[in-house]
């Protein structure tokens, strides 16, 4: 398998045939050459250098997916640049991507005058602004017009660890409702934070309504470029909702899915994730943050304590315990603590 050292020239990398090692040969070097002259140009946000680089026809592909991005998909030139060029206006960026960037498992395969290549791509040095996931599958099919190489598609894949059934609001690129899956559709009748009113998600407390709108708003920028959420590091971030009956924090989520936005709720993974950066804010233990999770879910202690099998009594003292780490006073006061107090970087 190919491997290329950050920094270090894309002429140095080997792969393996037939189980044998051997350098590229003289045409897979002037491809990966031309590769690493096109990732070079589109991250030190050269455009122009960019975009010479691709086919300027309708059979251009671009298609997009993994976790947070979910999947999209361009179709020709024209509609592509528009979007690359609004990613550029929306989050400039200008790095050294040879230093920064590291190709694994490089693979080329060619015929004529067309040729593809496959790669894992893993950034080597943070950066919030940089256009890359944190690990991806790419695939690139490049095609020579007048004897020069030029991109005609690229897949780019950022694998998911697991996918939670979890109630779900698809909306369209202007906030109108399209699809309510079969569990939101069964809690929405009674949740007392979420509702949906005129076509469009609303908060049922009115003060919150506008810091709903405000994130599905930004959902909609996001569809408006080529960069998916998700491939700037960007935190998931919770939208409030307030609280419930019992002074639990009510929460929503906010990402893209395959040109949609999608609005989840009541969604216990994400929910844990937050709980689990809050807690490592302010040192609770691996038992503690599950008993936060079980609050946040709305368990009582008695259930909460048999949901751990351990007594109401010890519940009762990792509570304690836990009030004092967060400086509250009461459940509500320690999750909303834990939800809205980001971990050290």
């Amino acid at each position: 398998m190919g491997y290329v050292q950050p920094g270090g020239s894309v002429y140095d990398a080997v792969k393996s045939k037939d189980d044998r090692s051997m350098p590229y040969s003289e045409e897979e070097t002037e491809i990966l050459a031309f590769l690493r002259s096109e990732q070079a140009s589109y991250y030190r946000g050269d455009f122009d250098a960019f975009a010479d680089h691709w086919h300027h026809g309708p059979e251009v592909r671009r298609i997009v997916s993994g976790p947070q991005s979910g999947t999209r998909i361009h179709i020709g030139w024209e509609d592509l640049e528009a979007k690359f060029k609004e990613g550029y206006r929306q989050y400039p960026q200008d790095y050294d991507a040879l230093k920064i960037l590291r190709w694994d498992n490089v693979q080329i395969q060619s015929c004529g005058e067309m040729a593809w290549i496959t790669y894992d791509q893993t950034p080597t040095e943070y950066h919030p602004k940089l256009h890359a996931a944190p690990f991806a599958h790419e695939t690139k099919i490049i095609q020579k017009f007048d004897g020069k190489w030029k991109i005609v598609c690229l897949i780019v894949v950022a694998p998911a660890l697991s996918n939670e059934d979890v109630p779900q609001i698809a909306m369209d690129q202007t906030g109108k409702v399209v699809g309510v899956n079969a569990l939101a559709r069964k809690l929405l009748t009674a949740h007392q934070g979420l509702t949906i009113s005129g076509n469009r998600p609303r908060a049922v407390i009115r003060a919150y309504d506008a810091g709903l709108q405000k994130a599905i708003d930004q959902g909609i920028q996001h569809l408006l470029t080529n960069l998916p959420r998700g491939f700037l590091n960007e935190q998931n971030s919770a939208v409030p909702l307030g609280e419930d009956s019992l002074g639990m924090p009510m929460l929503c989520w906010i990402h893209n899915e395959q040109e949609r936005l999608i609005l989840s709720f009541d969604d216990r993974h994400k929910l844990r994730g937050l709980i689990e950066a809050g807690a490592g804010t302010f040192g609770l233990s691996t038992s503690q943050v599950k008993l936060a999770e079980l609050i946040s879910l709305g368990h009582d202690l008695a259930s909460a304590a048999d949901e751990l099998g351990v007594s109401v009594n010890t519940v009762r003292t990792q509570l304690r315990r836990m009030f004092e780490k967060t400086q509250t006073h009461n459940q509500a006061g320690l999750i909303s603590r834990l939800l809205n107090t980001q971990a050290p970087a």
